[in-house]
């Protein structure tokens, strides 16, 4: 919790800083390649979580040899797709550098992210699986810090976006780097052979999870950027960024919960029970910050990003809402994940295919995009409540 603590207020120092130097139109280019850089996560996110639920039940399991196999394969295997991705996004930033409007030799240097993501995901879902949550804990606070401070330096030196991009690959590699040492102990000697198909039958409904939660809070980014003028879709980059306070300061709920929703599932342990109390705990995060958005909004944003964005000060606490949302829905859809159920997950095209018409049909105004995703946000946690609510457990 205190590393997770450290990366989220080390991420959101780190927009503030930028948000205050770049002013609203070079913020509005950085969080959009933020966006990007967060769909990009969708790999990285997938590949940890899946990960990290192999290492668990072989943990319970005491299948030294497999976890060893496991490191193996996956160290090898995902880092060649990685490099052909890298390629994939190279060229993609050539269309998306007219559709967006940004450099392309931004949206390249951003691409270069894209190398980082295989070893780092892969250490942290060992991390996570093994239950080693210090160890991880640490490694979140070296990227969040990196990020900060590589940030700040550089961009003091003039480099702007340019730097900004710069520092969050630094911080990846400081924690690929980190993540990597501190499983080195885990994974020596004899390995032992298992069918890896399996993981990549529990890879795609993960990936399609991550691919949801993630475009379905950065795809809202790249249109408002796409359909509003600059200083508008800075001043939306804002609302988002003080909006995501409510779901990163959740986040690390839905980490914990995971792995020991494998393990009490595993050993036929009350898991539902575990699901509801971090359900609990969740809401007991949120919904202060939500009160603090509507009664001091205007202290907040002024305090953050200073007077010249106290026009969206109304904006905020609707975001939060749509934000608050997200979390409970990630919470519940990983609790299902967890116990290899894929039933509810034809519902994320259907959402996520609204949110990009809806969206494309109204933005009159960023009220109304807003209002849009409230309503596709409640709804969706609201179907993903009655799913969970048939779970019974063994």
């Amino acid at each position: 919790l205190v590393g997770t603590g450290v990366i989220n207020v080390s991420g959101f120092l780190f927009h503030f800083f930028m948000g205050r130097k770049l002013g609203s139109e070079g913020y509005g280019i950085l969080a959009t390649l933020m966006a990007l850089v967060a769909l990009l996560g969708i790999f990285s996110t997938t590949i940890q979580f899946s990960i990290s639920k192999f290492v668990a039940s072989f943990k319970t399991n005491d299948d030294t040899g497999k976890l060893n196999f496991l490191y193996v394969v996956s160290a090898k295997k995902i880092n060649m797709a990685f490099a052909i991705l890298f390629l994939v996004a190279l060229a993609a930033s050539l269309f998306l550098s007219n559709f967006l409007g940004i450099s392309y030799w931004l949206l390249a240097a951003t691409s270069l992210i894209v190398l980082t993501i295989p070893s780092l995901a892969i250490s942290r879902g060992f991390l996570q699986g093994l239950q080693r949550f210090r160890s991880y804990g640490e490694n979140l606070g070296i990227e969040g810090l990196t990020k900060l401070l590589f940030g700040v330096f550089l961009v003091y030196l003039g480099w702007e976006v340019y730097g900004a991009i710069f520092a969050v690959l630094l911080s990846y590699l400081a924690a690929l780097l980190y993540g990597s040492f501190k499983i080195r102990d885990y994974v020596h000697g004899e390995t032992e052979f298992f069918e890896t198909k399996e993981i990549y039958r529990y890879a795609l409904p993960m990936f399609f999870t991550v691919l949801f939660f993630t475009a379905f809070y950065s795809i809202d980014l790249i249109l408002v950027k796409h359909f509003f003028n600059a200083a508008d879709a800075g001043n939306y980059a804002v609302v988002s960024l003080i909006g995501k306070v409510v779901f990163f300061a959740s986040f690390s709920v839905v980490q914990v919960m995971f792995p020991k929703v494998v393990e009490l599932s595993e050993n036929k342990g009350a898991h539902k029970s575990l699901m509801w109390k971090s359900f609990a705990v969740i809401a007991l995060i949120t919904l202060p910050i939500l009160i603090v958005y509507y009664l001091f909004g205007d202290f907040v944003v002024n305090l953050l990003f200073g007077g010249t964005y106290l026009g969206v000060v109304g904006l905020i606490a609707p975001y939060g809402v749509f934000m608050m949302s997200v979390s409970f829905s990630k919470l519940l859809s990983l609790y299902m994940l967890s116990l290899k159920k894929f039933n509810f997950i034809y519902l994320f095209l259907i959402f996520f295919v609204l949110e990009i018409f809806l969206i494309w049909l109204y933005h009159d105004s960023l009220e109304q995009v807003i209002m849009v995703l409230d309503w596709l946000g409640l709804a969706f946690m609201a179907f993903m409540l009655f799913m969970v609510s048939g779970v019974r457990q063994k």
